[in-house]
């Protein structure tokens, strides 16, 4: 049964210039969070990165995440402070 997953890429960031590996996503089921499973996660998303060479892990969480924000606070994380966009954009022929 899976219990919790991690989705991550290498990416190359031109704000800093370097290559890094992007965490899009960590989850875990309810009722499955604090018996060290996130840790063991993240220690597994580490670990990918090493292996490709990389020396950053990068993620977002949205700011009422709050268990998010103490979990990879405690992780020894920094978080950097910036706004996220999106622009829609209509389909060839919607006005």
């Amino acid at each position: 049964e899976v219990v919790g997953y991690a989705t991550c890429s290498p990416e190359v960031s031109t704000w800093d210039g370097c290559e890094y590996l992007h965490m899009d996503c960590l989850f875990l089921r309810d009722g499955t969070r604090g018996a060290g499973l996130g840790a063991r996660i993240m220690d597994a998303v580490a670990d990918t990165a090493r292996g490709l060479g990389l020396t950053e892990v990068q993620w977002q969480t949205p700011v009422w995440n709050e268990d998010a924000i103490r979990f990879y606070d405690r992780l020894g994380a920094r978080a950097k402070e910036k706004l996220r966009y999106t622009l829609p954009v209509a389909a060839d022929g919607d006005a």
